[in-house]
C-alpha cells in the first residue's frame, strides 16, 4: 500500500512539474512577444533611424564613457543563435519575411522567391564579387568576436573577414559632403550602463539573405547590444530604409558563445577566392553554377 502511495505521489509530482514547465515556457514566449511588440512600436514612433538614436541618447542622459574597470566581458568566440538564413529569427517556419515592404519591393521579393522555387537563384556574394556588408552582417554564419575598449568597440565576423568599428568616443558621423557607401557603413554609439547603442549609416545596397528582401543604400540601423548571461549576447535592431520598408523593421538578434576551453578555435581569414573549386558564375537563366572542377592526381 505504501509503495502504491509513493508511486502515486511521484506521478502527481511529475505531472505538476510538467505543468509548471509548460507554464514557464508559455510565459517566456509571451514575454518575448510582448517585448517584440514594444520594440516594434518604439521604432514606429520615429520617422528615421537617427531620430530613434537621438531619443535613446536622450533617455540615457547622453550616455556614458566606459572606464577600463567597467568594460563588459564580451570576450570569446560567438556564433549567431538559431537560423542563419533568416534575418528575423521570429519568421514563421515556411512563412514570408516579417518586414512590411513597399509594393515595389514586395513584388520584387515575391518574384525572386518564385524563381528560387523554380531553381533559378543567384546571390551577389556567390562569386565573391561583393561582400555581404551590414545589416546582413548581423545574420551571417560562422564565428564572431567582440573587442570592447572605452572609445571603440570592434566587431569581427569570420565570414568574408567583415569588421565593424563602433566609435564611442563622442565623435559624430562623417560630414554629409564626405559620406559615401561602405560595406559595413559608419557606426557611432554610446554606452547606457551595460548596453551599447549604435547608429549606422553610409551603407551599400544588398540582400538581407538570398530568400529575404533587398535593402538600398539609404538603409540605416539602430542597435542596442547587451549581455544576457555568460554565454549569450543579444541585440535589438531597427532597420530604416524608406524605398523598401513601409515601416521600420525590428528584429531580435542573438549570439551564443562557443566553448573554447581547449583554445583550439580560431577565427580565420575568410575568402572564397583562391580555390577554383568554389568559384561560382551567373548563368544565362539568372541562376548560379560552379566553374569546371579542377582536381589533382591525388584526388579520387
Amino acid at each position: 500500500m505504501n509503495n502504491m502511495r509513493t508511486v502515486s505521489v511521484l506521478a502527481l509530482a511529475a505531472v505538476v512539474v510538467g505543468a509548471l514547465v509548460i507554464v514557464l515556457r508559455m510565459t517566456v514566449a509571451q514575454d518575448a512577444l510582448t517585448e517584440k511588440q514594444m520594440m516594434t512600436d518604439k521604432g514606429r514612433q520615429h520617422e528615421t533611424a537617427w531620430a530613434l538614436y537621438q531619443a535613446l541618447e536622450q533617455e540615457a542622459d547622453g550616455g556614458q564613457r566606459l572606464e577600463w574597470s567597467d568594460i563588459p566581458d564580451w570576450s570569446g568566440v560567438y556564433v549567431r543563435t538559431g537560423r542563419d538564413t533568416l534575418f528575423d529569427m521570429d519568421q514563421p517556419e515556411g512563412g514570408l519575411p516579417t518586414a512590411v515592404l513597399t509594393p515595389e519591393y514586395e513584388a520584387e521579393l515575391m518574384n525572386r522567391l518564385a524563381e528560387i522555387e523554380s531553381g533559378i537563384e543567384f546571390d551577389p556574394i556567390s562569386n565573391c564579387t561583393i561582400v555581404p556588408g551590414h545589416p546582413r552582417w548581423l545574420s551571417m554564419p560562422f564565428l564572431r568576436e567582440h573587442i570592447v575598449t572605452p572609445d571603440q568597440t570592434t566587431m569581427i565576423a569570420e565570414a568574408f573577414s567583415s569588421v565593424r568599428r563602433i566609435y564611442t568616443d563622442g565623435r559624430d558621423h562623417m560630414p554629409e559632403g564626405e559620406q559615401y557607401p561602405l560595406h559595413t557603413g559608419d557606426s557611432i554609439g554610446f554606452w547606457d550602463g551595460d548596453k551599447l547603442v549604435i547608429h549606422t549609416n553610409q551603407l551599400m545596397a544588398h540582400y538581407y539573405e538570398r530568400d529575404q528582401p533587398q535593402y538600398t543604400d539609404q538603409v540605416e540601423t539602430v542597435e542596442i547590444w547587451q549581455t544576457v548571461d555568460d554565454g549569450t549576447l543579444k541585440a535589438h535592431v531597427w532597420v530604416y530604409d524608406p524605398p523598401v520598408l513601409a515601416e521600420p523593421w525590428y528584429t531580435r538578434q542573438s549570439y551564443t558563445k562557443v566553448d573554447n576551453s581547449d583554445k583550439t578555435i580560431r577565427i580565420s581569414y575568410y575568402s572564397c577566392h583562391g580555390n577554383p573549386n568554389s568559384e561560382v558564375y551567373l548563368t544565362e537563366e539568372g541562376g548560379s553554377n560552379f566553374v569546371d572542377l579542377q582536381f589533382t592526381d591525388l584526388d579520387n
